[in-house]
């Protein structure tokens, strides 16, 4: 969990410096979102870890789409609690599939290297 968690904040720190035109104080926001992902990981992808390590498998297509799925849902939730009025039109935004698919590919990486046999 510490280092997906990590990992993204790393991700998308450096994309928000980037975005911002290499403004340091976006390197800021590096902490601040593998916090957020660290509490989202542990309630959304810990449970689900503790159920894919009944039949272990390293890098597998199958544990990739429904850590895909499940993050596309844990993303719409934190978009909802954020900003619950425009909560639909999440699905226009290509920064929720950008998001989803990296929670999911992270932490599906870290979850084939440290945690199956």
């Amino acid at each position: 969990m510490v280092f997906s968690s990590l990992s993204y904040g790393l991700v998308f720190g450096f994309y928000m410096f980037v975005y911002s035109g290499f403004m340091a104080i976006a390197l800021f926001t590096i902490g601040i979102i593998a916090f957020c992902s660290f509490i989202t990981y542990l309630i959304f992808a810990f449970p689900l870890q503790l159920w894919l390590r009944r039949n272990p498998r390293k890098f597998s297509l199958i544990y990739f789409l429904i850590y895909t799925a499940v993050a596309f849902l844990a993303v719409f939730v934190v978009w909802f609690i954020d900003y619950p009025p425009s909560a639909l039109t999440v699905f226009r935004s290509l920064n929720y599939y950008i998001m989803s698919i990296a929670a999911a590919l992270i932490c599906w990486f870290w979850d084939s290297i440290c945690l199956q046999k």
